[in-house]
């Protein structure tokens, strides 16, 4: 008997040990979020606070994805027509740095209300959102790699990856499934994987990852102008703010995307900085086009390089310096394009791979810019002032751990968002209302450039636009991809590229993350399908939550009238 029990018990641990190494036991939830992008963190409270039972799985070990990153400087004209949780979001931001240095100081002053702030200060308040929700569990350094699907026939199976179509949308996207679980993996141990199934899916990420793993279709790059009619889709060579494409602007359809960049944070606080260093891939080629702006005197400023935006504690975010309209300089600045079409659709090493060489051009240029002879010794003073600050991303070197994913996959939705939504109605001079309007998006229509630097066209990079419009309603069909049931896709949503360029910004993000955790919560009362859901209810709950679904400015008159 003794024996049998000793027995008992080592089988028992060893059936243990191997549920915890690869995953024997599903985990359960009713709303199951990838990626704790601020999106990510939106839907995550949201549901919670509709009172679901959700967990949010983070590849990383931060929350708060390039907001957390250094992109602090916050993409948003009319602030009032975004509010809900990006609201809250803001309002905790003046509030953590009137509480920390007084209502009166200059941290204050900076923070503009709490639209510009630190990135630690701003993961912390993501972690704050989640902390504050008792019915949340977030699983960090975790990563997708699997999901399971129920198909009509009522069988369970592995999802097949969705496929690429570029183009215009086709008549039939083949039958439909419904998500039911994912597989995920630790980033420490491979071996480690955990299964969790969920009634409602929300696909957070940049990318769209989720969503292509259970099958969702999508498209990665740019339509041709003739196929949603767009003035500014395709090929373009447009100078900054004009509306007017330029010479060699074909419109024609390609696999581009826009250049990404770090948001970095540099400070002149000496006492808190660390040194700028020259990286192990640096490739002095890579910065020809802005030497020769320099050498002929185009650039005599270290602002016509960069943007820097001033942050509290003497902080500066840094950002990548458009042509300017009048003066088509610099020629370069930290976006490096073409290099990243493929990063979409790519693994993890590959992923790994273009971030490398992404911050070895994005160091290597500033690292330029401090000690490179033929850069200006003014401008070369100027830049030594900058370090890294030494209070930020502590655990990678005082580097940022997200690069600037401007744009990834864009799912195939029950509506395709398009520049054609920014047309005004004759009759009121506005936009035309959606009637399942969620969200609104108000900053221009703004691509960086798709290809690098071309001489023959003096002035502009190819790619580049930025279109203004008058706010625009964002429906809830954008978030619903075709084919997939049990599934929603906040920010990888349905949308041509040159649509998608009003929507990728943060704060629009976080109001369809918000969004998207109501629609499942509501859902799941209702025991109806995501994409069937009251959209009345969900836009009373958004509005109730002090979220906006309409934003109109002074109407426009059109023309002819």
């Amino acid at each position: 008997m003794k024996i049998f029990t000793k027995t008992t018990l080592l089988v028992a641990l060893f059936n243990a040990i191997v549920g915890v190494l690869f995953g024997a036991e599903a985990q359960q939830a009713d709303v199951v979020v990838v990626a704790a992008t601020p999106s990510g963190v939106a839907a995550a409270v949201a549901a919670a606070r509709s009172g679901a039972n959700v967990i949010l799985l983070e590849e990383k070990n931060h929350v708060g994805g390039v907001v957390a990153a250094g992109l602090t400087n916050t993409d948003i004209y009319k602030k009032a027509a975004v509010g809900g949780l990006f609201a809250e979001f803001v309002k905790r931001v003046r509030e953590h740095y009137v509480q920390t240095y007084g209502e009166n100081s200059e941290q204050v002053k900076v923070c503009q209300g709490g639209h510009m702030f630190e990135a630690k200060v701003a993961e912390q308040i993501f972690r704050d959102l989640l902390a504050g929700e008792k019915n949340i569990r977030l699983i960090e350094k975790k990563r997708v790699i699997s999901a399971r699907v129920v198909g009509t026939d009522g069988i369970e199976r592995q999802a097949e990856r969705g496929p690429r179509i570029n183009g215009s949308q086709p008549k039939d996207f083949g039958p439909a499934v419904k998500l039911v679980s994912i597989t995920a993996e630790d980033q420490a141990d491979p071996r480690i994987k955990m299964e969790i199934r969920a009634k409602t899916f929300v696909d957070a990420t940049y990318e769209g990852d989720l969503a292509a793993m259970a099958g969702v279709p999508y498209r990665v790059g740019r339509e041709s102008r003739e196929t949603y009619s767009e003035a500014h889709a395709g090929k373009i060579y447009l100078r900054f703010k004009d509306t007017n494409p330029g010479p060699g602007s074909t419109g024609e359809a390609d696999d581009g995307i826009q250049a990404f960049c770090f948001r970095m944070h540099v400070t002149k606080d000496q006492s808190n900085a660390v040194p700028i260093e020259k990286p192990a891939a640096f490739n002095r080629d890579d910065y020809r086009m802005m030497l020769d702006d320099m050498r002929s005197g185009k650039v005599t400023k270290l602002s016509k390089l960069l943007h820097a935006f001033p942050m509290p504690n003497g902080k500066f975010e840094l950002n990548n310096a458009h042509p300017a309209g009048d003066t088509g300089v610099p020629s370069e600045s930290f976006d490096l394009a073409e290099e990243n079409w493929t990063w979409p659709e790519a693994d993890f090493a590959e992923r790994a791979r273009i971030l490398q060489r992404y911050w070895a051009h994005s160091e290597g240029y500033l690292w330029l810019l401090q000690n490179d002879p033929e850069v200006p010794p003014s401008i070369r003073d100027e830049a030594r002032q900058f370090g890294f600050p030494k209070d930020e991303f502590t655990d990678n070197r005082h580097r940022p751990h997200h690069i600037y994913v401007r744009e990834g996959r864009r799912i195939w939705g029950e509506y395709n968002f398009t520049e054609r939504d920014a047309a005004l109605d004759n009759a009121t001079g506005l936009p035309r209302r959606k009637p399942d309007g969620v969200a609104v998006a108000e900053f221009g229509f703004d691509s960086h450039s798709v290809h690098k630097y071309d001489p023959a066209h003096p002035g502009v990079r190819e790619g580049y636009i930025f279109i203004e419009h008058q706010p625009l309603q964002l429906p809830y069909r954008i978030l619903v991809p075709k084919r997939v049931d049990g599934l929603l896709v906040p920010v990888a949503c349905s949308a041509s590229h040159v649509g998608y360029q009003t929507i990728r910004m943060e704060p629009v993000f976080m109001a369809l993350g918000e969004a998207c955790g109501i629609a499942a919560k509501t859902a799941l009362d209702a025991r109806a399908e995501v994409r069937s859901v009251d959209v009345p209810a969900v836009q009373r709950e958004i509005l109730k939550r002090g979220g906006v679904i309409l934003y109109e400015s002074t109407p426009i008159k059109p023309e002819g009238l």
